[in-house]
């Protein structure tokens, strides 16, 4: 049978026309259906992929969190003994009188017991006020009332207190005084009477009441004994006097700044830094990874105001880095201290690499402790006008 050309082109479009058919039917939409599918798939996978990422970052943000108000908890509690052992208080107050020369001539210690602590927080109060009010105190040259609201606070501690009759010179009774206040434990002087001696205008004789406290330690330190070992061993006035040597001129317990540096192991950031004794922790900044991390502190002079300023690759102090904090130095010099501590592995490698710009008539004077003695966390860069000691 013969086909003509005109049949055989029918035919050709026929089996075009079929096998697109077969093709749409069979291939087509079923690879459709199953590329439909995946691509829903991948966008399930892809949001469950984003949900891990902003879970890993929120975990990221949450342990710094925890890492910053865990350093800020612990160091809170520093001041505070984690527990009162009476016999290693009256070790430390002998010490004590014998080093200011006071002569004491009885002694009593109360039970350690618990006791309730009040704290009232004077704040401003909103007040409501016509809008024309201020206006007028303004014209006039009125100071406006302001509100005051109370809001009271209250925790317990153990605590125990111990009174005394003492007779001693006035000076050396105001340099044990100054010593209580200034250490780093918190002895509270609840309680005074101090008269002068008929004999001699300098010689005081009185009782005095001194209260402390312990609250439980939620970070426990590496051995608790540090505490009253190092208050007993170097309870004193200044332990680099000796034999009327001066043998550091800048030894100081009181800083303008503090710093701390530690492992990306531990509970707290690796670095921070802030004002020395903030309770509020308002101007501390941290830093938080296993590098060693770019700190930059500023110091400035305008006539015979100081100012300063720092920050991390995370925050800065003031926030607004253009603007300056005016401070006014505990000491004749400007002083931080810095504590680090030994590397834990060779996988340690966190640190702090510090900048400092001192442009005063002040040295800045940094005292480090605890550093590692092979690969030290702490790098200052500028030695110009500072002094660094490691303890």
């Amino acid at each position: 049978m013969k086909i003509s050309s005109r049949e055989k082109m029918l035919l050709l479009v026929l089996v075009l026309v079929i096998g697109a058919y077969l093709f749409y039917n069979f291939v087509y939409l079923k690879n459709e259906e199953r590329l439909a599918s995946l691509e829903q798939e991948l966008n399930e996978k892809a949001a469950t992929a984003n949900e891990l990422l902003n879970a890993v970052e929120r975990e990221k943000e949450l342990s710094f969190e925890f890492k910053s108000l865990n350093f800020e908890i612990s160091d809170m509690s520093t001041p505070y003994l984690p527990q009162i052992d009476q016999e290693k208080v009256i070790v430390f107050f002998n010490k004590y009188f014998d080093n200011y020369g006071i002569d004491v001539s009885s002694i009593n210690f109360t039970d350690v017991n618990l006791t309730t602590v009040e704290y009232t927080n004077i704040s401003k109060k909103d007040k409501a006020e016509y809008p024309l009010h201020d206006l007028k105190n303004k014209y006039f040259e009125v100071d406006a009332e302001v509100a005051l609201e109370e809001e009271s606070f209250s925790a317990t501690a153990e605590n125990m207190q111990l009174v005394f009759d003492f007779e001693t010179d006035y000076y050396d009774l105001m340099d044990f005084i100054d010593a209580l206040q200034t250490n780093q434990i918190n002895f509270v002087i609840s309680n005074s009477n101090i008269v002068s001696s008929e004999e001699s205008a300098t010689t005081m004789t009185g009782t005095m009441q001194v209260a402390l406290y312990s609250i439980p330690k939620l970070h426990d330190h590496e051995n608790l004994e540090w505490v009253w070992n190092d208050l007993i061993e170097y309870g004193r006035a200044n332990p680099f006097y000796l034999d009327n040597v001066v043998l550091n001129p800048y030894w100081t317990t009181r800083y303008d700044l503090n710093m701390s540096v530690g492992p990306i192991q531990s509970d707290s950031p690796t670095v921070s830094i802030g004002l020395f004794n903030d309770p509020t922790y308002n101007s501390y900044v941290y830093a938080d990874s296993n590098n060693v991390e770019n700190i930059e502190i500023q110091f400035k002079q305008e006539g015979d105001e100081y100012f300063y300023k720092y920050k991390t690759l995370l925050g800065s102090y003031p926030d607004n880095y253009q603007f300056w904090i005016e401070f006014e130095p505990v000491n004749e010099f400007i002083s931080m201290n810095v504590t680090s501590s030994a590397r834990t592995s060779e996988e340690d490698q966190s640190g702090a690499n510090i900048s400092i710009v001192n442009n005063t008539d002040k040295l800045f004077y940094i005292n480090v402790y605890s550093d590692d003695l092979v690969r030290p966390r702490i790098n200052v860069e500028t030695t110009e006008n500072v002094i660094i000691k490691n303890d």
